[in-house]
């Protein structure tokens, strides 16, 4: 203040310049942090649908080893589809379910 009054043109470029680093500083410092988010957002997301895919494959080719499922005498009963409507039925009620958790959050 004590370089005495300021020109238009300086109040102007000063207004300019605070709008400016505002602008930078609510938009793309948050940005980057979700940047960060989602990365770990996804890699996890990933992960678990990696983890529960072989998940189901463990159950499937578990109930494959059942006796029960494998299809009589000549191997090709109608008792081999078994396994593979448990496993759609397990993955079923597993989407059923997330798909519930999830939109659960956006009814607030």
């Amino acid at each position: 203040m004590a370089d005495g009054p300021k020109t238009p043109q300086e109040n102007a470029q000063e207004v300019f310049d605070l709008v400016k680093g505002y602008a930078i500083q609510e938009t793309a410092e948050p940005l980057k942090g979700l940047g960060d988010y989602l990365k770990w957002g996804l890699l996890g997301s990933v992960c678990l649908a990696i983890g529960f895919f072989f998940l189901i494959l463990a159950l499937l080719r578990g109930l494959q080893q059942i006796e029960f499922f494998s299809g009589g005498d000549d191997g090709f009963g109608w008792q081999i589809a078994i396994p593979y409507v448990i496993v759609v039925a397990v993955v079923g009620v597993v989407v059923a379910f997330l798909g519930s958790r999830i939109t659960k959050g956006l009814d607030a």
